[in-house]
Order: C-alpha cells, then sequence, then structure tokens
C-alpha cells in the first residue's frame, strides 16, 4: 500500500529565552491553528495537537526550509489527514512515529522543500508500507553461490546461464494482439443489437412491412499491471553479471504475469458446457466424444471453433488410447506440415498452464488485446517496516545506498459481447458425463 504524504513545518516550544527553533515553531503553530479555524474542521484541537506532537523534537535546519504564509494548502491536506487518522482510533500512535521518522529524514525534507518551494511541482513524496524483497550481496539474497569447491580459484570455466523450464504461454496463439504508442482510459465499440420485423415479398401496392435493428455500446476499461524490484548500489556495482541476468528474469516474469491475467479474463469470459442433443446418446464416451460434443455447442452459436487447448497429459492419453479390441486410434492424433498437432480438425496447443483433465475449445483471434510499452522508472523511496498495524521501522533508498526500478503498463483486454459463447471451458470428465447414456 502506497500513501502520498504532503508535510509542512510542525509546532512546539518552551519557556524562558525564545530560540530560533522555537520562533519558527510558533510561527508554523500559528498558521496550521489559523488554517484550521478557517476551514472549520471537527475536533480542530485535537487534530492541531497531533499535528503539534508529530513535529516536536524536529531539528532547527529542517523548519528554516518551511515558509508559513506558502503551507495553506498542505495544512489543508496534513489536517485532512490526521482527521482520518484519528477516526482509525488505535491506530493514530503508529502512524504518527512513521509520518515523524520520515520527517526527520534529511534527503526526505530535501524533497519535501522542492515540492513546497515549487521548483518540482510534480514531485511525488512516497511512502511505501509494504516490505520488498531487497537485492543485496549478503546472506545468499539475490545470488545463492551453493557448495562452491575450495579449490575454484585454481581451475574453472564459466558456462551459459541456465534458465528454469516454464508452462507454454499459450494465450498469444489466440488472442488478437494489437501493441499501440498509447492506450486510452476507455476503448468503446458498437455491437449488433436486436432485430424486429422481416423483409417479404408484398403484393401489387401492398403495405411494405416494418424492419428496423439497432446498436449497443459496449466498453472496456484500461488496466494497469505494475511492479518493483529494490536493489543495493552494491550489487549492482560488484555483481554486474548477476544483476543483468535479474534484470532480464523479471522482464519476463514480467511478461508471464501478464499472460496470467489475460489468461483469467479469458477463463472468464468462456461459457461451460450446457449441453447438445448428443447428451444420454452414448454408451461408452470417451475423450473425442467429449470434444466433439463441445465443438458441437460451440457451433450451434454459428462459432468456428478452431484451436483446443490442453495438458500434455490428455494430449498422450489420447493419442495412446485404444479400440476395444486394442488397436491404437492410429489417424488421431494427426501432424500439420508446420509441425503443429491436429486432433479432430482442431489445431492442439499443450501446457502445463491448463490443469490436466480440463479443455479450452474456441474460435481464436475473437478476443482482443490492445497495450502499450512497458514504462521503466528508476528512483529512491522509503521502507517502512510493520509488525501488523505497528510501524516498526522507517529507512529511505538514499540512506542505505539503495535504489529502486518500477514496471508498469496499461492494457486492453476484452470481447465482444456478440461473441459470447464462441469460447468453452470445461473438463473432459463433466462432459463425458453428460453424453453418458443411461
Amino acid at each position: 500500500m502506497k500513501r502520498r504524504i504532503f508535510f509542512d513545518a510542525g509546532a512546539g516550544g518552551s519557556g524562558g529565552k525564545i530560540t530560533e527553533q522555537e520562533e519558527l515553531l510558533a510561527k508554523v503553530k500559528s498558521t496550521v491553528e489559523t488554517e484550521l479555524a478557517t476551514r472549520g474542521y471537527q475536533k480542530a484541537d485535537e487534530v492541531s495537537n497531533l499535528i503539534n506532537k508529530a513535529f516536536e523534537g524536529l531539528p532547527v535546519e529542517a523548519l528554516r526550509t518551511f515558509k508559513p504564509q506558502e503551507t495553506i494548502d498542505t495544512v489543508k491536506r496534513l489536517a485532512g489527514e490526521f482527521e482520518k487518522l484519528k477516526n482509525r482510533g488505535d491506530q493514530k500512535e503508529q502512524k504518527l512515529n512513521a509520518i515523524r521518522a520520515a520527517m526527520q529524514d534529511e534527503k526526505f525534507m530535501e524533497s519535501v522543500e522542492r515540492v513546497f518551494n515549487g521548483r518540482q511541482a510534480n514531485t511525488e513524496v512516497v511512502l511505501n508500507t509494504r516490505a520488498a524483497a531487497i537485492m543485496t550481496i549478503v546472506d545468499n539474497v539475490a545470488v545463492n553461490d551453493g557448495n562452491i569447491p575450495e579449490d575454484i580459484l585454481n581451475s574453472f570455466s564459466v558456462d551459459a546461464f541456465t534458465k528454469k523450464r516454464r508452462p507454454y504461454e499459450y494465450i498469444w496463439d489466440v488472442v488478437n494482439r494489437v501493441s499501440v504508442a498509447a492506450v486510452t482510459q476507455y476503448k468503446t465499440w458498437m455491437e449488433e443489437g436486436d432485430e424486429q420485423g422481416a423483409f417479404a415479398i408484398v403484393a401489387e401496392g401492398g403495405l411494405k412491412p416494418l424492419t428496423s435493428t439497432g446498436l449497443v455500446r459496449n466498453t472496456s476499461q484500461a488496466k494497469k499491471l505494475a511492479g518493483k524490484r529494490v536493489y543495493t548500489e552494491e550489487f549492482v556495482k560488484f555483481r554486474k553479471e548477476a544483476y543483468a541476468i535479474i534484470e532480464q528474469l523479471l522482464s519476463e516474469k514480467l511478461t508471464r504475469d501478464y499472460a496470467n491475467l489475460i489468461v483469467a479474463d479469458l477463463v472468464t469470459a468462456s461459457a461451460a458446457y450446457t449441453g447438445t442433443t448428443l447428451d444420454d446418446q452414448i454408451v461408452a464416451p470417451n475423450d473425442y466424444h467429449a470434444i466433439g460434443a463441445v465443438a458441437a455447442q460451440i457451433e450451434s452459436l454459428d462459432f468456428i471453433p478452431d484451436t483446443l487447448v490442453i495438458n500434455p497429459q490428455d494430449k498422450w492419453r489420447m493419442a495412446l488410447a485404444q479400440t476395444s479390441t486394442g488397436e491404437f486410434y492410429t489417424t488421431i492424433p494427426v501432424y500439420s506440415a508446420n509441425g503443429d498437432t491436429i486432433i479432430m480438425g482442431f489445431r492442439v496447443i499443450t501446457s502445463t498452464k491448463v490443469t490436466a483433465g480440463d479443455l479450452i475449445l474456441g474460435e481464436s483471434r475473437l478476443y482482443k488485446i490492445e497495450e502499450e510499452p512497458v514504462t521503466i522508472r528508476m528512483g529512491y523511496g522509503l521502507e517502512i517496516t510493520k509488525d501488523g498495524a505497528n510501524v516498526t521501522n522507517v529507512t529511505s533508498d538514499f540512506d542505505t545506498n539503495r535504489f529502486r526500478i518500477i514496471a508498469e503498463m496499461f492494457f486492453h483486454s476484452y470481447i465482444s459481447s456478440s461473441y459470447t459463447g464462441s469460447w468453452v471451458k470445461t473438463t473432459f470428465a463433466t462432459v463425458k458425463a453428460a453424453l453418458l447414456k443411461p
């Protein structure tokens, strides 16, 4: 969870001789109280006390950067935040501690000063309250060297980096994917609505029948895929090869996670097996019967299924299927000239991302993806460690020689409602049970 918190000066004071710190605090306190009274905040005294408490003990160097006459908008935002914190009861003290810790960070205060003085009006000061795995050169966090022989320094050579084997991303073989420079927040299109009336043969001078049709507007809202990684500067300096490999792996992970989201969208848009005239008609239904029944359901809606997605175990179970007398179905499956597996005329894609026993059948290229390139940002942030609702520690990237890389992309994922039923996801067992003759 991220929260953007805008800060201004605090308040405080002491008896006796007025110090520079107390004078600055008094000015800020006056500004805060005046703004609270002007805005008419509920429980203004309590809000003011909370603000004062957050700024107790701040060094004079931090206070010198603030100009009370320029803090009106900031006080309004901060007071609103403290009102929210007050309403959260027991979490109040923990949030104040986190804010105060951030205020005591020199680099953080410099960022805030730049925002207030208008030199970087678009600067975002971000508190990150989610712990992230930080890649360092110690404790085998990013590179696990395992059990290395002691005499490796005397004789060794380096082989190529080895990746793990991962499931085949079948989704890109079945969707209509387009890349654009930038996606809009909404994608809209017209769909055909209901028809009324019909054209007919009429006699001379006869009344012509009335016909009409309608249009339906549909929309898709853009989605954002994002993630971050945090490195120490020592890791980048002393583990250059590992850093390059990890960046490559994380880029590929973004693509895999993106594909998983599209698969989830396609599965959500897919229909279940609802039945055909083949139900209750087959004495001993097998996997081929099940595929045929699903295809029949799709074709009954005037779609043309062309792609079957199954687990490799199901492909080989069908390839090794035998008749009641022990002969193999040698003509099923077959292979096309380009090496694609063909079962009952359908292109077959096998992937372990499909659970064994499941099948997905449909007409390809009807589901659409519109995407923009991945945006990469580098910068510094804060890490907040929490124990339940309690904030236990706050550290800044700059002070601890860390930096973070954020990757994000926007995309549309949608299918026209006119194509509902063009994809079916079910199980072999479900369909065979429906086909079995009582």
